[in-house]
């Protein structure tokens, strides 16, 4: 089998591991420091949770060996972004792309394969940009698209001992693998300098050296040498860093502002990104010192994803936690980033942590063993020696994990020589000469939570539990904790969450007398329930709403008891004690209900309506029973509510609101005796309303005598008004009241709304004209009466009336109402002009009325004036009148001499039809048959058309109406009768004894009567030509084929 082929078996079978120890039971008895940890709850079918304890097979850490054959013996190794780079003997490098195992890349290091023998290797966070250095100042540099080293040529005779690479880069770590640059590289050296460079691959590929910059920025001030170099950003400043810089003896954090950002680039080549920050920094520095001798120095930062609260940008990439390698054990501590300036320190919670012993025979301790590597995870520190490799909990310093490397191993001298870490994808990794291990986590954090609850840190506690039988262990001390400090609020409150039972939680504080702690339980227990625990939810709510009822109660007690001892008091204890209490019981007050209708909003269908309603009433909570009532939509129950206490405007208000047409129909009756305006206003912004059925609420209020008030007119007119002239109302019903309601208000000199109804619906007659004048008649609206007498066109009746009333206009404005009618309306102006008479107006007042009428004349009215009124006072009229006469008998002379000469013209037309004539050809045929037209009788046309006289006759009886048809039947049987008559008579004197005076007398009768026959016949068939005539230009839009052709469908005319 292959190396390929070997590792990529290791890879699927880890894969495979990981995957198992992921789904097992996040509780395990890890390494040395094993402990059974609370299991997943178990749900009996009776819905109680056993909280057994069970472990899991699963360790936290494991070292597994990567199956992979190392060609040669292993000097370093890096591995970042799942990009393994082994660096072995004989000059080679191996890059090795862990998602891809079978893409080994062989790597030439442009040396002398026996001089290297050791060297430091550093992997940028996106795997694609590698240094190398080594202890003879050699450094290199390799791009991911190289197949080769290429020798930094400023960088000879410099050994790097530390790179710090850009931490943002972590977070992208996929775009910073497309970029071809490194961005700013911060790198320290074995003599405690500290330069800086930017990596990037040369465009000519055919080119051996690297010219990447380099430029020294910073030199600590004790020359050491640099065993560990990191830069972090600040999460919410974007151009503050921290720089961190060990050595064997001393930690300094450097803070201050660089920019980095891309747009900087092009300044790089002039000025330096780091070099203020660090002179600053190192000029007063904050360093942390272990005494002793210089100790391994390596550095290690955990960096962490961190959202900020509101940020809508991705998660940013902060440095949490760090470990240092000391002399005298590890220091480890906290990076809390926030407002600090250069100088000031970001580590907290820093302590150091002696190494722990090597028990190599298990007999007895030696002395500690200094670790050569370190590395840091979310919660533990790692600790590699040449023989094992260690996990410490950072947060109880205890060792959980310790793994020797095998036997046969460490007798061979394969003793480990590197540990390192994969940032970007979470993973560890050791190696030895001949060999590479990966450190498998799993479930690291699955401790922790019991850590925090063993420190009574319940919240960080509950932040990493697993289960719910670890949160209820968590919630449990705690609650036991909160209720020995007193604190029984929130003691009840982690009671609720724990799966203590509720009567043995419920009597721990019932009996206590400040309510709000059993508030506080049954309000978080009830939050715990699911939807379909309708029952408990049910009897919780009804619960609560009796305790907070209890609470008001109590603090409105409490208000009165303050008010009476104050006013039993000094003014001036009135003054300080009083309006304090009574202001603290408002407060706790509007608190309190804010709480229970949130609560009754939230589980409102849950709620028992009657009982909530009946516990208000029992408590006296008018305020919860109409804010429940509102809040299940019961406003019938609010209306009748504010009505029982007389608060009609709020009544009103909740229907104009809330109220449904059946509702207004109830209580409009009280409501329009009570407050009409305020109800109309509300009535004329219900478009859904009925208007008639509102009826008996306006009648009800005009029979109150309500309407006369000085509120704005009479609010019944003014809502059916509104329906009719706004809504647009066609129901009969609203037209008759609302006339009803107009006849009543008017006055009879004003009556000029009742007038403009009349005459705007007058057309459309929605109303009742007989019951509208029976309502005028009662109430004595005499205009309205006339006008309506001429809707129904009874003039004569309407001009009475008015006459009656002596309003000679009106009846005069009336007398014209019949338009068409000539004589009506002469007839009705001699009534006017008799009653003016009778009344012995002025002569010139009647002539007057004469002159305005168009229609009477001086004749007309003459009759009409007592026998002896003097003429004298007409005699200018009856001149004219006269004279009128004069005219029109002149006019009629003329129309008489110009008839009778018309009269003439005619006679003379007709003689000269009489001579008139039409010329036929011999061969002329009849234009229906076709047959000569000489064979029978026929006809001749002015138009030259000629017909037979029953061809024509055929035709005409085929095209005429049916009573013409029937009139020419008619007349063809009794030219049958006449012809036989006719044959008869002439056969008579054939007859013996017939007479001889009675026979001529006969025949002239026959004669006649055929002679009337014919003309008669000829009048209806021979009126016109049937080709040419009226009749046959009306067909032109009729169809060719009738009804009872055959193929009417079509076929008939089908070429």
């Amino acid at each position: 089998m292959s190396l390929l082929d070997d590792f990529a078996e290791y890879q699927s079978r880890v894969t495979h591991h990981s995957a198992a120890a992921a789904a097992a039971s996040t509780t395990a008895s890890v390494g040395l420091a094993s402990q059974a940890q609370p299991a997943d709850l178990a749900v009996q079918d009776d819905g109680y949770i056993t909280t057994t304890l069970e472990t899991t097979d699963a360790p936290i850490f494991s070292l597994d060996t990567v199956q992979f054959q190392v060609p040669n013996k292993i000097i370093a190794l890096a591995v970042s972004n799942d990009i393994l780079v082994l660096v072995i003997e004989g000059a080679k490098a191996l890059r090795i792309n862990l998602q891809h195992a079978h893409d080994i890349v062989e790597i030439d290091i442009p040396l002398n394969p026996q001089s290297l023998r050791a060297c430091c290797v550093f992997l940028d966070p996106s795997g694609a940009h590698l240094l190398l250095s080594t202890p003879q100042g050699d450094n290199f540099y390799c791009h991911e698209s190289w197949d080769q080293m290429r020798p930094l040529s400023r960088f000879r005779n410099i050994e790097l001992t530390a790179v710090a690479w850009n931490a943002p880069a972590l977070a992208s770590s996929a775009s910073a693998a497309a970029s071809l640059s490194s961005g700013t590289v911060l790198v320290g050296t074995h003599d405690g300098r500290i330069y800086e460079t930017e990596l990037r691959p040369a465009d000519d590929r055919k080119q051996k050296r690297s010219d990447a910059p380099l430029r020294l920025v910073a030199e600590l001030p004790v020359r050491e040498r640099i065993t560990g170099l990191s830069l972090s950003a600040f999460p919410e400043r974007r151009k503050h860093h921290l720089v961190l810089i060990a050595t064997g003896t001393r930690l300094y954090q450097v803070v201050g502002a660089a920019d980095i950002e891309p747009q900087a680039a092009a300044d790089r080549k002039t000025s330096s990104v780091f070099e203020a920050l660090l002179r600053d920094g190192l000029s007063a520095p904050n360093f942390q010192e272990i005494p002793g001798m210089p100790g391994p120095g390596a550095l290690a930062v955990y960096r962490r994803e961190v959202k900020a609260p509101g940020r809508l940008q991705a998660a940013a990439v902060v440095a949490t936690d760090f470990a240092w390698l000391t002399s005298m054990g590890v220091f480890f501590g906290a990076l809390t980033f926030a407002a600090q300036e250069p100088g000031d320190s970001v580590v907290e919670n820093a302590s150091l942590l002696p190494y722990p012993t090597l028990d190599h025979d298990g007999s007895q301790d030696v002395p500690p063993e200094q670790p050569l590597a370190l590395a840091v995870t979310e919660f533990h520190i790692l600790l590699q020696y040449s023989d094992r490799i260690r996990a410490i909990n950072m947060l109880n310093s205890k060792m959980v994990f310790e793994q020797p490397v095998s036997d046969g191993a460490a007798r061979a001298g394969d003793l480990l020589q590197g540990l390192t870490v994969d940032e970007a994808k979470r993973t560890c990794w050791l190696f030895s000469p001949l060999n590479i291990y990966e450190l498998v986590v799993t479930d690291e954090d699955r401790d922790i939570w019991d850590i925090y609850l063993m420190r009574r840190m319940y919240e960080e506690a509950l932040a990493h539990c697993h289960n719910d039988s670890q949160r209820d262990v968590v919630r449990r001390a705690q609650a036991e904790q909160l209720f020995a400090a007193g604190q029984y609020e929130r003691s009840a409150e982690c009671y609720a969450l724990t799966t203590v039972g509720f009567e043995e939680a419920v009597l721990r504080f019932v009996d206590m007398k400040d309510r709000r702690v059993l508030r506080s339980y049954l309000v978080t227990k009830l939050g715990t329930f699911s939807k379909q625990e309708r029952t408990q939810i049910t009897l919780l709510v009804t619960w609560l709403i009796e305790i907070y009822l209890s609470m008001l109660g109590a603090l409105d007690a409490k208000a009165a008891a303050a008010g009476a001892a104050g006013a039993e008091g000094t003014q001036e204890q009135q003054q300080q004690q009083q309006p304090d209490l009574v202001v603290q019981c408002e407060l706790e007050k509007d608190q309190l209900l804010k709480e229970l209708y949130a609560l009754v909003l939230e589980y409102r269908q849950y709620v028992h309506a009657p009982t909530a309603y009946q516990l208000a009433e029992s408590h006296g909570r008018r305020d919860f029973w109409l804010h429940y009532a509102s809040l299940c939509g019961d406003y019938q129950r609010v209306v009748e509510y504010w009505m029982e206490k007389g608060s009609y405007l709020q009544a009103i208000e909740v229907l104009g609101h809330y109220g449904t047409p059946e509702m207004f129909y109830k209580y409009s009756p009280a409501l329009m005796h009570a407050e009409p305006a305020a109800l109309v206003e509300t009535l004329m912004r219900q478009p859904s309303l009925t208007a008639n059925k509102l009826i008996p609420a306006l009648m009800r209020y005009d029979e109150d005598g309500r309407a006369q008030r000085a509120d704005g007119g009479n609010q019944a007119i003014r809502y059916l008004r509104f329906c009719i002239h706004k809504q647009n109302s066609r129901d009969p019903t609203v037209y008759n009241y609302y006339l009803t309601l107009l006849v009543k208000e008017s006055a009879a000199a004003d009556e000029g709304e009742l007038m403009g109804f009349l005459t705007t619906y007058g057309t459309d007659m929605l109303y009742d004209p007989d019951y509208a004048l029976r309502m005028c008649k009662r109430y004595g609206r005499i205009q309205s009466c006339v006008h309506l007498y001429s809707l129904l066109k009874l003039h004569e009746d309407a001009v009475d009336l008015a006459l009656r009333h002596g309003d000679i206009e009106l009846a005069q404005i009336h007398a014209e109402r019949p338009a068409d009618d000539d004589k009506l309306c002469k007839r009705l102006w001699l009534k006017i002009a008799q009653h003016v008479i009778a009344q012995q107006a002025a002569a010139s007042a009647v002539m007057e009325l004469v002159r305005r009428s168009n229609r009477l004349g001086i004749e007309d009215i003459l009759p009409y004036f007592p026998d002896f009124t003097r003429v004298d006072d007409f005699k200018d009229e009856i001149c004219v009148a006269l004279e009128d006469y004069e005219g029109q008998i002149q006019e009629l002379r003329g129309e008489m001499d110009e008839a009778g000469r018309t009269a003439e013209a005619m006679q003379r037309d007709m003689q000269q039809l009489r001579r008139r004539f039409a010329v036929v050809g011999e061969s002329e045929g009849c234009q229906a048959c076709l047959q000569p037209l000489w064979q029978r009788q026929f006809y001749v046309f002015p138009c030259q058309h000629s017909f037979h006289a029953d061809c024509l006759t055929r035709r005409v009886v085929g095209t005429c109406n049916r009573v013409q048809r029937r009139r020419i039947q008619e007349l063809q049987s009794q030219s049958v009768e006449l012809a036989r008559t006719r044959r008869q008579m002439k056969l008579r004197p054939m007859v013996r004894g017939a007479p001889a005076g009675g026979r001529e007398a006969s025949e002239e009768q026959v004669e006649a009567l055929v002679r009337r026959n014919r003309a008669q016949m000829d009048a209806l068939v021979a009126a016109e030509c049937v080709l040419c005539g009226e009749a046959m230009i009306k067909t032109v839009g009729e169809p060719f084929g009738g009804d009872g052709d055959a193929g009417a469908d079509g076929d008939g005319w089908a070429i």
